[in-house]
């Protein structure tokens, strides 16, 4: 079974399942170097399909994750609902009707579906594909097989806990579901997108003068910085708009959507200071899910649970979450944000027709890579820029430069699918000198002075730096750890500079073994087995892509190296600017 999964909105996304596993996956950002590019993701379907050696008219299925047309970018104050989740629109327009009104509503439902039905119709006479072939899969329900079959527990007996949290989407901003082997997917509570709390975490993010869908994660990394007697007013200034209803197990929010809402915190926070609101907002977030989950594991007593959509790009909110006595095993989709819908309604569709064993996401490395003629093309249009090199082991050659305190960007391999730089694509340095931050930030990353960066563990080794009771397997920086003594001399400079915790990529040596040497290397030669990893791109921009964008990075930042594949690269005296 060849299935094809298209999600065309924020950070577009293609992935393709053939035989039950992910073979290939990435986002159109990675080629047009746009950050969260959306839309159709035809040069992402153009490199599958290429790489894969199929056509269009090979595909079995091709899948949508939403019912109705998806957000394509942030919204803003100039553009308040355009873009927007249909039920936001009719809320604002008709909020009394809405409430009496459920044939409105379902009007308004079925109004929409037909559009984004002629648009797939559009899309399969532009781009070639059969529309018989077509299949839709609600928004939450393939965020929740994302996490669900991407994780190890869909193939293990027992039942499994499924969450669903983001902004909006087909109506729905959570839902809560069980799932056996013998029943199935079931849903056991659904939260309208009236009620969403990833949207008031987007809106405050407006607020604050930031993007929204974007720079949600500033506003998380500012929170450790502020003590909760500062941000008590905050807190519970939040919790008039958001809050937990222990009746039913609900997230419940008042109804103050868009521009309303941001006009009544100018009015609540007008003179507060930003950081008391991001460690409020934070504080309330940490409450509310953790509130929910903690409810829903208690009322089924099912002690494991996986967890997908945007929301659960809070890692300091999974972190509370894995610590829940209530739940024994737990696992967050990696890059939960829309442009792993993809992946969800691929595994939605192959286990609805029958598929006899779905593979559960053992890696990230699904992305494109070059081969060797491919990276000499490009070296070639920079050869009067750049002094080349070809080490006789470009591993234990970078982990030497390393260890020398050289920064040096890696491009090497498949490139790791979603929002978090895996090595593959990553900028690496010490981590044991906190004055490589501001290093870092002046010459490459312009990064906001108060976020922290991240560091790579070996796995073997990890129990060195952090305090990890439950043995929670992290290969993807999905939630934060506490540390140990030995990371805040070891690693410092991959912490965050308040709180000391760090949201870490354990290095698996079967899933990534080049990285896994390299890490290797420089413990031998530094007795350390972390790295600061920091994603390969100038502040801005996606992750790099192709092998030009990464030597175009080199050229226009203050990186020492660059490792292309097997070579080594370093710019000319002079020839930056």
């Amino acid at each position: 079974m060849k299935i094809l999964a298209v999600h065309d909105g924020h950070n577009a996304t293609a992935c393709f399942l053939e035989d039950g596993e992910i073979i290939s996956m990435v986002s159109e950002e990675r080629f047009t170097n746009i950050k969260n590019q959306g839309g159709f993701p035809s040069l992402s379907i153009e490199w599958i399909l290429k790489t894969q050696a199929i056509s269009m008219a090979d595909l079995d299925y091709i899948v949508f994750p939403h019912l109705v047309s998806p957000v394509m970018y942030p919204f803003n104050s100039q553009s308040e609902w355009s873009k927007r989740d249909l039920f936001m629109l009719v809320n604002q327009i008709f909020p009394k009707s809405i409430i009496g009104s459920p044939s409105l509503v379902g009007s308004y439902i079925k109004l929409f579906k037909r559009v984004r039905v002629s648009t797939l119709k559009s899309y399969s006479q532009k781009f070639g594909f059969d529309f018989d072939k077509v299949c839709q899969v609600e928004h939450h329900t393939s965020h929740g097989y994302a996490a669900l079959y991407g994780s190890v527990y869909s193939a293990e007996e027992g039942d499994v806990l499924v969450f669903t949290c983001d902004d909006s989407g087909d109506g729905l901003s959570s839902t809560v579901a069980a799932w056996s082997m013998e029943k199935g997917y079931r849903i056991l509570q659904q939260t309208p997108s009236f009620h969403s709390i990833g949207d008031l975490y987007a809106r405050v993010t407006q607020y604050l003068g930031m993007k929204a869908g974007e720079h949600e994660y500033k506003v998380m990394g500012m929170a450790p910085y502020v003590s909760e007697e500062s941000s008590q007013g905050a807190y519970y200034k939040f919790l008039e708009y958001i809050n937990f209803d222990l009746k039913n197990g609900a997230i419940k929010k008042n109804r103050l959507y868009g521009k309303r809402m941001l006009k009544r915190m100018k009015n609540d926070f007008f003179m507060e200071r930003f950081d008391n609101v991001c460690g409020g907002l934070q504080r309330v977030f940490e409450h509310v899910v953790v509130s929910w989950v903690r409810y829903w594991a208690q009322k089924t007593c099912i002690r494991t649970a996986v967890f997908g959509g945007g929301s659960f790009m809070n890692v300091k909110a999974n972190m509370l979450i894995s610590q829940l006595k209530e739940l024994d095993h737990v696992y967050f989709c990696p890059s939960s944000g829309d442009e792993s819908t993809a992946m969800g309604a691929a595994y939605y569709v192959a286990q609805k027709n029958g598929e006899k064993k779905i593979e559960p996401l053992k890696s990230l490395y699904k992305g494109p890579s070059y081969n060797r003629n491919e990276v000499e093309a490009a070296l070639e249009k920079y050869k009067d820029q750049t002094v080349i090199e070809k080490p006789a082991d470009i591993d234990v050659h970078t982990a030497g430069l390393l260890s020398d305190g050289k920064i040096i960007a890696r491009f090497r391999g498949p490139a790791e699918w979603g929002a978090r730089a895996l090595g593959n694509r990553s900028i690496l340095c010490r981590a044991d000198d906190p004055r490589i931050i501001s290093i870092l930030n002046k010459a490459i990353k312009m990064r906001d002075f108060w976020m922290p960066f991240a560091p790579s563990i070996l796995e073997e080794d990890s129990d060195r730096y952090l305090s990890n009771p439950n043995n929670i397997l992290c290969p993807n920086m999905t939630l934060t750890f506490e540390t140990n003594k030995e990371a805040r001399c070891e690693i410092i400079s991959a912490l965050h500079p308040y709180d000391f915790s760090c949201r870490p990529q354990i290095v698996n040596k079967e899933t990534n073994q080049s990285y896994h040497r390299l890490l290797l290397s420089f413990q031998e030669l530094t007795g350390y087995s972390g790295l600061l990893n920091t994603s390969f791109n100038l502040h801005g921009s996606p992750i790099v892509g192709t092998p030009e964008n990464a030597l175009n990075t080199l050229m226009t930042s203050r990186i020492d190296y660059l490792v292309l594949e097997e070579y080594l690269v370093r710019a000319k005296p002079g020839c930056r600017p």
